[in-house]
Order: C-alpha cells, then structure tokens, then sequence
C-alpha cells in the first residue's frame, strides 16, 4: 500500500494489519497498469500453473517468500504484500516478508488469532476480500502507521490440514478495488505458497536432521566436514586463515564402562553444553564420533585456537566422572591454510597434533608441526607404501567398474568418484574431445561463486584456451602450484578467484588426445609426482573405456538415425500432394533434430523467387514478408551449395530475418527438383550445439525429400491431368445448353469455397471437388431430347432424369480411387427433409459434400439462363435459398454459402 500524500502532511496514526506501503518513497510506488486478469481470460490461470512449478521448486525458505512476493505481483498487480507465520501453540502470527516502507513497523508486532481482519481470516480459516478494509468493524492498526483508504486480500495458508499463517495483498485509494477473480486467483496462489512454505519447513527440519547429532543436538561428522570445507573456501577466497581445534576426552572408556552408556550419554550432553557455552557465535561445535569433538574458528589464528583451547580445557576441568576423576581432554591445532588447503588434510594434521598431545600425557594442548608427531602404541608405517597400496587397490577396482560401462557421463562421474578416494580434491573436472572443442562430461565437488547463491555452470572450452585447452593441445600433463598465476591460467565464469593448484592430465587413446582431466585443491603447493603420476595412469584405464563408450554411442546413433530416417522416409511416401509432403518434412525435420523451428523453401518455376513451402511451429505472420518470399536477386550466392552446412545469424539474414524465438543460427539441407533450387532450414535451439550427425540427418532429410517431392510433383501433373479430362468431360454434357459450358467449374470451385468455410481439412476438399465435377456424370446416359427440352417434363422424362445420379455412380465403380466420390454423386440430388432422388435420404443419411453440391448447384442453376426459363437475380436466388433451408437444403449449408456469397 503506498502512501497518498506527501510524508510532510502525515500525522502519525495507527497503522492497519492489512495496511503496507512502499518501499523507499513517501508516495506508492506505481502499481503496474496492465493485470494479468481480465474478463474470460485464461492467461492468469496458464500463469498460476507456471507459478505453482516455479513457487513449490523454491528450497530456502528464505528465498520462497521472496519468491512468492515476486511471483504475486505478477499475477496481482499490489501497492504490498505481508507474509505471516502460524505459531499454533501460542496462537499467534509472526511476521516473516513485508514489502512495505513501513515494514520496520509490520515487521516488529505480532498479534493473536482473531486480531483483526487477518486474525479473523486465520481464526475462521477462510479468506476475506475487503475492498474498504480501513472501514471494516474488525480492523486492527499497527502502531507507528498511518490510515489509509485501501483494499485488502487476506488468505489464510493450510497445506496438508495445518495453519502455516497467512498471506495479505494490499491496493491503497479510495477507488481501488480487487475483482472477484483476483480474489479467486489469491486463493488459488495460496493454496501453492502454503504447500511450498510447508515444503520448506519439512526440508528445513530434514536437513536439519541430517546435520545433527542425535545425541548431543551439534552437528554430526557430515556437517562438520561440509562446514570446514566452506570455511577453507571463504578462507582461500578472502586470503584469511581458520582454524580447526580437534579434542578428544581422555579416558572416557571408563566411564562407559563403569556406569554404562546411559550415564556416558549424560557426560557427553554436559561436555557439549560447555563447549557450547565457551566459544564464540561464529565457531562451528561439532562431535565428530565417540568422545571426538571439533571446533573450526573462521578468521582464526593459532593464538587465538591455543587461547580458546585453553578455556575449553579449564571449563571442561570443572566436570568431574567418578570412574575417570577430573575430566581432562587432549587438544590438536592445525590452521588453514597453512598446514593444509583441504578438509581431510587439515582435519590429519589437527588429528595428528590430538595423537601427540595424547602420547605426552593429559590434558595438553599441541598445534600440529610437521617436523614431529607421535602416535600412541602404533608401528611404524611408510606413508609411501601405504600410498602405493592404496593406489593399486584403486586402479584395480576402477578397472572392473569401467569395464561394465559404456556411458559416458557415467565412465566421467566413476572416475572422479575414485580420485576423491585417493586425493582429497576441491573439484575434478572432465572433459571429451569434440573437434576444437572440450566438452564437459562429469563434474564432482564445488565452483565458488562470485555472487553468493548465483549457480555456476561448468561450459565447455576451445583446444588450446585455458591449462585445460592447454593441455588437450599438447597432449603433456601439468602440475600448476598456483592456477591463478599460471601463464595459461583463466578463471572460470561466475567463480571468485581463489588460491588454487590444479593437476590436469590429457586422456590418450592411441596417438590422438580425446579429453583432459582436471582436479583442483584450496591451496598452493597441493599436488606432487605422485599425485600426478596415480592420475596419469588413472587416465590410461578411462581413456580406453571412454573412447569404447564413444564409439557404442555412435553406432547406437547412427541406428537412431537410420531408424528415424526410414521413419521418415515412410512418412512422406505416403504423402498426397507437394503441399503435404512439405508439412510432413517441416514436421519430421523439427522432431528428428529437436528444432524449435524448422521451414522448407523452393524456387517458383515462373518468377525464379525462393517461396516458403511450410513450416513449424507456424505459419509466418502476414506482415513478415521476408519469411514468405526471398527475391531471386537475393539467392546467387545460395544457388552454387549443394551440401548440409551450417549458418549464423549473419548468413540467414541475407535470406530472410531469423523468425520468432530463434537466434538466427541453422543447419541447412539444400536440394534440386526439376532445376528448381530448394533448401530445408533447421533453427539450432539456443542451448545446443549440432555437430556432423545433425548435418547427417538433414542431408538424409534433404535426400527424401527430393524424392518425394518429384513423385508428389508427378502425381500432380497426373491429376491435374485427370482432372482437366473430367471437368472437359463434364462440360461436354453441359454443351448441349446454348447457355453455359462451365456448370461444373463453377459449381466445384463454389463448393471448395464452402468447404473451406466449414473448416474442410486437405483430403476431404479433394473429395468434395472431385464430388462436384462428377455429380451430373450420369447424364451422359440421358437422352439429349431429354436435357435440352424447353417445356415441363412427363412424368416419364422425369424418372427417366432422376436415374442419372445411379448411372453416375455406376460410371465410377470401375475406378477403385474415386470409391469415395460415389456415395457423394449418387446422393448429390437428395433433399434434406427426404424429398430428393434418387433413395429418398434424409439430414444427416446425406452425405455432408452432397449437400453442399447441392446448394451451389442449386444457385448456379437459379443465377443462370437455362433451357425452360432466364435466370434469377442474385438476391431472388438468395431468397429463394433461405426460404427452402431447413427443406430443400441443410441450414447450415444454407448459413456458409452466404457467407461466401457475401465474401
């Protein structure tokens, strides 16, 4: 709700429940003129489907009602909107969202169930529309806010039967309103934000969970290394430190085995309150297993890590276990990243520094130094042996595991899957080899971003840019200490720079690079020989098994094609017609390639002019020539390819403008039919990039559709031929009459026209024309004497006239295509209350092509000089129609050919 005056002439008065104003002015901010709702509009509600996907796909609860503001205004045009929260046991709503200037003020008071207007609404759970909220008996003002003239929709949230709290939508003035259907569409959008706030509370609670140590409410080992692995980013990201302080409870055994677990669970529940209770909101307290603790201190130095645990001891001191006396506990410190750049490593060197402290005696507190450590009763064990093992064992089972796939973004994920068992990576990327490209195929760990929140995609790069193209490009693997000041270094869009190494290794298959692997660390210094070498024969295994997988995804393609291409040539084959067999290829090119827009143009044989067979998804706009017609002045350069290729923007632009929701990149097949050139366009949807399988398919496509157009060419020529043959035949019989000589011209092409009128689809206007030019067929069988006799006919002559729709329709018997245009001869002089000839049908036993035959031929015989009178007016024939429709004629026959008429 914005403000109406100016902030200087406001008095300060109580402020509604439902009252919001703008944020940031003293006036409202404008509120947008145009509404989704209108009158018998169905956008709102195509809108409100789309709302419900985007809404209930929202996971921070945070950012849902955010996302629910947003989304509202676009639906409901409002001046404010207040999301409240339900406390059910307290009985009272809490603020959680105002879009207000006031929202300070809306945001600091919480009210009872059954406090005014909103109250009410949550009391009675139903929602109210109140269009003179200010003066509604059951308002409630918020202290610090003005009174204003506003309207009001306040909508109760359940989902699944429980209050969530409450959604109030706000319009300020005295001639604002919401309609009935807004009111209509708010419920509606409720009833979603309701369902996605509950969604988030339970994924929220989930999480939480998970997170979470049963026992001791901290968080549990998962969450401590996810916690310590975003403090070493943000650590590396702003060049700071953080600390990690590992404590383990010396001779806790003893409790647990003296008093039992019951009492050990107590012990453990009054350590985590003190170790709560000691450190700073900042630090993160998790138990990570048994009588093991740690404590990661963002921003943390190793003074400040000592100093800390030093109060944890002394506190922890004060607690005493008659099994164990006084508790004492051996402390670790390490610091990142100094001692180490990497969740696990940090956590062994402040493990490592706990173990000493715990071999010199109780209670101690010993930062991690590499250049000594002790382990408790523990022998001596070569760290490189113990490597070498570890590696050995990992490449024996990567081996079975490749060797069951034939993925490629799976080989991708099990490859880093395994690294990660052996290197305790940042991220690990990898990519394929696709001509001057590197395509990314598998992607574990983290991208920081720049923008707290905002996702990074990991996009493809170019041979030879960046130490990933670097490295596809020379085919030699590299060990960077420091990728940011790397010669071939280059951060990845999206991402903060932070100190980093990077090993990246090429993936060989013979003599030919086919991808790289790349793994990252937080950290300088991080990777070493080693590291590079379990990587680079890692690399040896995946590069078999990815190229394996390549070549099965390419001969599973190439089957794809080939029985999308036989598909399709079946298809058009089947096609009637040059118009058709155009749809069909349009249609069966979009869908083959997964175009948005796909279109097939060929020469006019007369003008030379490039025309606009069809296309997908519709028809050009009538005002968009260029989509319609390229002059043949603009096609020499086009005319000389012959092969599929690739166009961009620029190039189509010299053919025609890109259309509607395309970026102006296509693949193109062109084709030649009867020296006329032609060409298929397939528009590149805007996330794709195609490659030499998509040119494949369309030059296939390209080939069909040559053939087909030809035979479609062909078989046009034949019956236009046949069809000339029939109307001449037709007009012979009619040459008798000194009158006219093109009685069934004119009443086919009338008959086409009210066909189409009626929403005749292709084939059955075929039906109907060949209908019309057959109908009086059967008056070749008619004596002349007959036809061309100027007085009233004998009863005689007149059955003898009436048996010519039988002789037409035996005429055609013969001819197996014309089967369906029999049925439409033979009841071409049936009228539709029963009183035509020859079988004396009725409505809707007629067919429907009949009836319009015999309208039309019924005006053209009243508009017409004929043998036994002259011809009627225009408007007398009209008459004469409308007077027997219902009778004589099909009304609705009647009702199209007038239109017609008057077209």
């Amino acid at each position: 709700m914005g403000a109406t005056e100016d902030a200087a002439s406001r008095r300060p008065a109580p402020h509604h429940d439902m009252v919001a104003h703008s944020e940031g002015s003293s006036h409202p901010a404008p509120r947008p003129q145009m509404s989704l709702v209108s009158a018998g509009s169905a956008e709102p509600y195509r809108r409100l489907a789309e709302i419900f996907h985007d809404v209930l796909s929202e996971q921070s609860l945070g950012a849902l009602l955010d996302r629910i503001a947003d989304t509202l205004a676009e639906l409901i045009p409002y001046e404010d909107v207040h999301i409240y929260e339900a406390d059910e046991v307290k009985r009272e709503l809490i603020p959680v969202l105002a879009r207000s200037k006031w929202a300070d003020e809306v945001m600091s008071e919480t009210f009872s169930f059954g406090e005014g207007i909103t109250g009410w609404a949550v009391e009675h759970r139903e929602a109210v529309l109140a269009n003179k909220a200010h003066l509604d008996p059951r308002v409630r003002f918020v202290p610090g806010t003005p009174v204003e003239a506003e309207a009001l929709i306040a909508v109760p949230l359940i989902a699944r039967g429980r209050l969530k709290g409450t959604l109030n939508i706000y319009r300020v003035g005295e001639d604002v309103v919401f309609t009935e259907e807004e009111f209509l569409l708010a419920k509606r959008f409720g009833d979603a934000a309701a369902l996605a706030i509950d969604n988030a509370h339970i994924r929220a609670r989930l999480e939480h969970q998970a997170e979470t140590d049963a026992l001791t409410g901290l968080y549990n080992h998962r969450a401590f290394h996810d916690r310590l692995r975003q403090a070493l980013m943000r650590a590396s990201a702003d060049h700071d430190t953080v600390a990690l302080v590992m404590l383990d409870l010396d001779d806790f055994k003893k409790v647990n085995d003296v008093y039992g677990h019951g009492i050990g669970d107590q012990f453990l529940n009054q350590v985590a309150d003190v170790l709560r209770a000691t450190v700073r909101t900042s630090d993160v307290v998790c138990r990570v297993g048994g009588e093991e603790f740690g404590v990661i201190l963002p921003s943390g130095d190793l003074h400040s890590a000592m100093v800390l645990a030093k109060r944890i001891g002394d506190e922890l001191g004060k607690l005493e276990a008659e099994a164990a006396g006084r508790l004492t506990v051996s402390t670790g410190i390490a610091i990142g990243p100094e001692h180490a750049a990497n969740p696990r490593e940090l956590v062994a060197c402040a493990e490592a520094a706990m173990m000493t402290a715990k071999t010199r005696g109780k209670g101690l507190v010993v930062p991690f130094d590499e250049t000594e450590h002790e382990r408790p009763s523990e022998a001596s064990i070569r760290h490189d042996d113990v490597r070498s093992i570890a590696h050995l064992k990992m490449l024996q089972s990567l081996s079975g595991k490749l060797s069951r796939l034939n993925d490629v973004a799976q080989i991708g994920l099990t490859i880093a899957d395994e690294l990660r068992l052996l290197i305790d990576y940042h991220n690990c990327r990898v990519f394929l080899r696709d001509g001057d490209e590197l395509l990314p195929v598998a992607f574990r760990g983290e991208l920081m971003a720049a923008e707290p929140g905002s996702p990074v995609e990991l996009l493809p790069t170019a041979l030879g840019r960046g130490i990933t193209g670097r490295v596809a490009e020379t085919g030699e693997p590299l060990l960077v200490h420091d990728a940011a000041h790397h010669e071939s270094g280059e951060q990845i869009a999206g991402t903060v720079e932070i100190e980093e190494s990077l090993l990246a290794v090429p993936l060989t298959f013979g003599s030919r690079v086919i991808g790289v692997i790349v793994i990252s660390k937080l950290g300088l210094d991080q990777f070493d020989a080693d590291d590079l070498r379990v990587v680079e024969v890692l690399a040896g295994h995946a590069s078999v098994a990815l190229e394996n997988a390549r070549l099965y995804e390419s001969q599973r393609r190439e089957a794809e094609s080939a029985k999308a291409l036989l598909a399709f040539g079946r298809e058009v084959a089947e096609a009637k017609g040059i118009a058709e067999v155009a749809a069909r290829v349009v249609g069966g090119s979009a869908r083959i390639l997964s175009s948005p827009s796909a279109s097939i143009w060929l020469q006019d044989p007369t003008t030379g002019d490039l025309t606009r067979l069809a296309g997908v998804p519709d028809d050009p706009l009538p005002e968009r020539v260029d989509l319609v017609v390229v002059p043949a002045e603009h096609l020499a350069p086009w005319l000389s390819r012959t092969e599929p290729s690739f166009i961009e923007a620029a190039d189509f632009a010299a053919i025609a403008s890109p259309p509607p929701g395309t970026d102006g990149r296509f693949a193109i097949a062109p084709f030649v039919v009867d020296g006329r050139w032609g060409v298929i366009a397939a528009a590149i949807p805007q996330t794709t990039i195609y490659g030499d399988r998509e040119l494949e398919l369309l030059g296939g496509i390209a080939r069909q559709t040559k053939l087909a157009l030809q035979s479609a060419a062909s078989y046009e020529t034949l019956e236009q031929t046949f069809l000339s043959t029939v109307e001449a035949l037709a007009n012979a019989l009619e040459a008798n009459d000194e009158y006219t000589s093109t009685h069934a011209r004119y009443i086919t092409d009338l008959a086409l026209k009210v066909g189409t009128e009626l929403g005749f689809e292709l084939r059955a206007l075929k039906r109907l024309e060949l209908g019309a030019l057959f109908h009086d067929i059967g008056k070749i069988g008619i004596p002349t004497r007959i036809l061309a006799k100027t007085g009233p006919l004998t009863e005689e002559e007149r059955a003898i006239v009436e048996t010519h729709p039988i002789l037409g329709e035996r005429i055609l018997a013969p001819i197996e295509q014309l089967e369906e245009v029999r049925s439409i001869v033979r009841s071409a002089h049936e009228h539709y209350d029963g009183g035509g000839y020859p079988d004396r049908l009725a409505g809707d036993e007629i067919t429907l092509e009949s009836r319009i035959v015999l309208a039309c031929h019924a005006f053209h015989a009243m508009t017409t000089d004929r043998p036994y009178r002259k011809a009627l007016g225009v408007e007398e024939a009209r008459r004469r129609l409308v007077e027997a429709s219902g009778s004589q004629f099909d009304p609705q026959i009647v009702d199209a050919l007038l239109r017609v008429l008057d077209g």
